[in-house]
């Protein structure tokens, strides 16, 4: 029965997004939600078992010689992933019933958001190194044609710059696990734990290429800011919540589970990118190109944690993973909102939102503490963690810059918090908004806080995958 759930997990929005394209328009939709729904309760059925700690695995086709194969398997790590990735898909599909619905081309829309889906989860559980790949090509075209949904001829081009960039980032991977292939004779990664060659080197940084470039990690990570500004808003809080984090997985099964290996220099590059981004953010008026250089920064913090190669690291990380996907796509959702009632996304031309709207203000503004770190919320425990992680390693010059950029963090978020909602009232000049895209902002803003107030649960998960990882 596991192995039902974990396949249909997988196979259920995979197979299930064909039928978008022969559907009615109003059954389409339901059918879209459906079937990344009914995915998100197998992975539901799958907490229990891994929980206790149990591993599952799938293997319907191996080929001799261990170089490809259709192998999934299911451990904490990966359900954390999974779990996430399905829940943000879902949120994002229930809030584009509303937003997408005035526009054409929803039978690709559609498709291309579950299909994506499919793909993440995919990824998650993939056990080859090969079939983690498809996976993540399959992911990275759904990207690039969501992101050009619009057809203008100026979004086509940052489409295509998107595509190119995460592409050749994702070629040096793939040279990496065929490296990998010619050193070890195996691609399938229950057998590659712990069992990286010391003459791996050149390997691991090709694959980190890739994983740079899907995650937006500097130098990287040009294609994110003008990428989210041009796509629809439940795109961005897809792209941002959670797209961009498959290359973090992809650090976790390579350097953390297989090589269990780091470079001092991952850690600079870490926080680096965290202080570049947060820079940025604190100068841009656009709101989707604030919250979009946050994605840059905060995956930085995510990265240091994870480039630390400790428990404590790694659980922190993992917590501020989810916590990050929850309330980043509560921020983009929430500036779809205002960009359909305002029409316009500069922050210097907007104010006064929260006298009409302030169940919404609310809301956004719990995302936006949980995402700077203020108490309750998750993300103070979360980044309070990778601090201390850096501490107890010795690397006091990087608790510092963390630091710095956690201050930088606080005062971009509640920049933009004030252009938006503070101030005085600038008329809006529609209210399409329905209560349906309001209401996905306000889950999601309660589930930022609701972390933050059950920590003890929230670490549950992330702290047996990684003792799983540790054994």
């Amino acid at each position: 029965m596991l192995v039902f759930f974990l396949m249909g997990a997988v196979l259920v929005p995979l197979i299930g997004s064909l039928f978008c394209f022969v559907l009615p328009r109003k059954v389409r939709e339901g059918w879209a939600v459906g079937i990344v729904a009914l995915s998100f309760v197998f992975l539901l059925f799958l907490i229990g078992p891994i929980m206790q700690g149990k591993l599952i695995q799938v293997d319907f086709l191996s080929f001799e010689g261990n170089y490809f194969g259709l192998s999934f398997f299911a451990d904490g790590i990966s359900l954390t992933f999974a779990l996430i990735f399905s829940f943000i898909g879902l949120i994002a599909l229930i809030y584009s019933l509303s937003y997408m619905k005035e526009y054409e081309n929803q039978r690709e829309y559609y498709f291309m958001t579950c299909l994506m889906i499919a793909s993440l989860i995919g990824v998650s559980f993939s056990r080859n190194l090969i079939l983690f790949y498809v996976f993540w090509e399959i992911a990275a075209l759904t990207t690039w044609r969501l992101i050009g949904f619009y057809r203008e001829k100026k979004i086509i081009q940052i489409a295509d710059k998107t595509f190119l960039m995460t592409f050749l980032g994702s070629s040096f991977m793939l040279v990496g696990f065929v490296l990998i292939y010619v050193q070890t004779g195996s691609l399938d990664l229950i057998q590659l734990r712990g069992a990286a060659p010391p003459n791996i080197n050149t390997a691991l940084f090709l694959i980190f290429l890739g994983i740079i470039a899907k995650s937006a990690i500097l130098p990287l990570h040009t294609w994110l800011s003008d990428a989210h500004p041009v796509a629809p808003s439940p795109m961005s809080a897809i792209l941002s919540g959670v797209e961009v984090e498959i290359g973090l997985l992809g650090f976790l099964r390579i350097f953390v589970w297989m090589a269990g290996v780091s470079w001092n220099w991952i850690l600079i590059l870490a926080i680096v990118s965290s202080l570049i981004g947060a820079g940025a953010a604190l100068v841009e008026k656009d709101i989707k190109r604030i919250i979009a250089y946050s994605t840059v920064s905060q995956v930085g913090y995510i990265l240091l944690g994870f480039a630390l190669l400790t428990k404590v690291g790694i659980i922190a990380a993992l917590l501020y993973f989810i916590v990050h996907a929850i309330a980043k796509a509560s921020l983009f959702l929430g500036a779809g909102i205002v960009e359909r009632r305002y029409k316009t996304r500069d922050i210097t031309k907007l104010g006064g939102l929260m006298k009409t709207s302030p169940v919404f203000g609310i809301a956004f503004l719990f995302s936006t503490l949980s995402i700077a770190g203020f108490p309750p919320f998750g993300g103070f425990y979360a980044k309070l963690m990778v601090i201390m992680g850096v501490v107890r390693e010795g690397y006091l010059w990087v608790a510092t810059l963390a630091i710095i950029g956690a201050i930088l963090t606080m005062l971009y978020l509640f920049r933009l918090f004030n252009g938006i909602f503070m101030g005085k009232e600038v008329p809006a000049k529609s209210t399409s908004s329905s209560r349906l895209m309001i209401g996905c902002v306000v889950f999601l803003g309660i589930i930022s806080l609701a972390i933050g107030i059950f920590i003890t649960q929230s670490l549950e998960l992330p702290s047996i995958a990684v003792a799983e990882m540790f054994k």
